[in-house]
């Protein structure tokens, strides 16, 4: 039996555009949960305005009961499902639907401006052929994505002076400020960034326990005097849109919007946990004598101890935080294995479980923040090339360290300051829980062998030889053999007699392994011996 109704599918564009376009954490913050609340407030307040017999809906039903469908029983409108930046909702009538994407998409103006939506708007038939019409709807949404461009912040114009922020026209007296003024979009996020961390610390309060809380600023995560390094790490789903739009009933979609969400959650939660257990050794790891030794700098106003980790977004499967520079590869491991062990049993048309990628750029805490996160998604996504040519299931993670102002492409940065005469520097990317060639345990082992058995100053040499010649390597090989000494091995590999190996490509997983020690936690490189 037919149910045509009509279907409005919104998407919110360009959303790491509009969080992260300032170097401002605080700013990011207020962005993120400016587009969080997109759709809970203005979307429900205009549905309301267009439907008021939508007075007394239940905006979570979809959620809580997502088998029962009330389009089927004549309800006006109804959530198909919300996740992944995206919002189905249904309508029983056509102008009922335009309406509403008149009404919301004005409130946005006021309440969010400068967040870009895309939105696309359907006859949909939700009793047959469900994949067909999500197809179709998924498609307008793509091309109008690429057709219009809407206007959502007050252009400049003669008579205004710019906001030094976002190059906007000033249009708010920010107070606090000393009457500074800013734009509107600006006003919005640094008004939004005191909500977001209200809404942050008691979603998390049982975990925190009125101990710890997270910071606003950038140089508060933990960093010692004169250490400067913090982790961006950017986090994304593999193959989501494609399980998305697979799916093959509007209950599957919100089971797999519902089961999604809750894999990423209890994952944040376990890392909290993690680091919270650990404290003593994490600070410790970071130079500071004990916990107390770390609390004397790193406490919130309330007396609360900060923790060396802040989320930006936590949305769906796409997750970004910063952290302590040398807790970012940590943290990011922790996470893809929880979520992993999270999404063990929701499964995709391939039979997969939940897996994801990462990507963390390790910079200067002054360095352009925005920079730092453009850096972590290529990351990210180089990660996920390498996963989908070896045709792999699991996740994967890569990493850059700039010590220095490096500008370009990851591609770029790569191909112009990490080849050797013999070959590429750069091993990575690693896969999580895995101890083949490029698995992340095998990093791991291979750099506390180096760490525990080779002299510091021969590590040092170590590396300034990788990026010479033949004639240099085998000097230094002749050198560390005489010694005694012998460089990490793989298994059926050459590299530890020859240091770059390979057929098309010549590499060394070396490079990889000297910058990996000094950004990870040293507690997890100890040479521990049994009692």
């Amino acid at each position: 039996m037919s149910n045509k109704v009509f279907a409005v599918l919104t998407e919110v564009v360009s959303i790491q555009k509009y969080v992260f376009g300032s170097n401002k954490l605080k700013e990011n913050l207020g962005a993120s949960y400016l587009i969080q609340q997109i759709y809970e407030k203005p979307l429900q307040e205009a549905v309301k305005e267009v439907l008021p017999s939508a007075n007394g809906y239940d905006f979570d039903a979809w959620w809580k009961n997502p088998d029962i469908i009330q389009m089927n029983n004549g309800a006006e409108f109804e959530v198909g499902y919300i996740g992944g930046g995206n919002a189905l909702l249904f309508f029983r009538q056509k102008d009922r639907a335009e309406e509403f994407i008149k009404e919301w998409t004005k409130s946005l103006l006021v309440q969010s401006p400068g967040v870009v939506t895309a939105i696309a708007c359907n006859e949909f038939d939700l009793n047959n052929n469900f994949p067909k019409e999500i197809d179709e709807i998924f498609k307008k949404l793509h091309e109008n994505k690429y057709s219009q461009i809407p206007q959502t912040v007050i252009p400049r114009h003669g008579i205004t002076a710019e906001c030094p922020h976002s190059g906007y026209s000033m249009e708010r007296n920010w107070y606090p400020l000393k009457k500074t003024y800013l734009s509107s979009t600006i006003y919005a996020k640094i008004k939004a960034a005191e909500e977001s961390k209200k809404e942050l610390e008691k979603t998390y309060e049982a975990i925190l326990n009125n101990q710890f809380c997270f910071t606003d600023e950038l140089d508060e995560l933990g960093q010692q005097t004169g250490e400067s390094h913090i982790a961006v790490v950017h986090i994304d789903g593999n193959r989501m849109g494609k399980r998305f739009q697979s799916a093959a009933s509007l209950q599957a979609l919100r089971e797999l919007s519902k089961s999604v969400k809750h894999a990423t959650d209890k994952s944040f939660e376990s890392l909290l946990k993690v680091i919270i257990d650990k404290f003593d050794d994490i600070v410790k790891a970071l130079g500071y004598k004990d916990s107390s030794d770390y609390e004397k700098n790193h406490k919130c106003k309330d007396g609360k101890t900060i923790l060396p980790l802040r989320p930006i977004i936590i949305g769906g499967d796409d997750i970004t935080f910063v952290s302590e520079g040398r807790l970012g590869i940590y943290f990011a491991k922790l996470f893809l294995e929880f979520f992993e062990n999270e999404g063990a049993n929701i499964k995709d048309d391939k039979d997969n479980g939940l897996s994801a990628c990462a990507g963390l750029a390790i910079t200067k805490t002054k360095y352009p923040f925005y920079r730092g996160y453009e850096l972590s998604t290529e990351l990210c996504s180089n990660a996920k090339k390498v996963r989908k040519a070896q045709k792999d299931k699991g996740s994967w993670l890569d990493f850059h360290i700039a010590y220095g102002g490096f500008s370009g492409t990851l591609e770029d940065i790569r191909k112009n300051h990490y080849k050797a005469s013999l070959g590429d520097l750069c091993f990575r990317p690693y896969k999580i829980k895995d101890n083949s060639e490029n698995g992340f345990e095998t990093l791991v082992q291979n750099t506390k062998e180096l760490k525990n058995k080779f002299p510091k100053n021969k590590i040092k040499e170590l590396r300034q030889v990788l990026t010479l010649g033949k004639e240099s390597i085998d000097k230094f090989m002749k050198h560390i053999n005489a010694r005694g000494l012998k460089l990490p091995e793989m298994k059926g590999k050459t590299y530890h007699e020859k240091i770059f190996v390979g057929e098309k490509q010549k590499l060394t997983p070396y490079f990889d392994m000297i910058e990996f020690m000094e950004f990870y936690p040293s507690f997890e490189l100890e040479d521990r011996k049994e009692a």
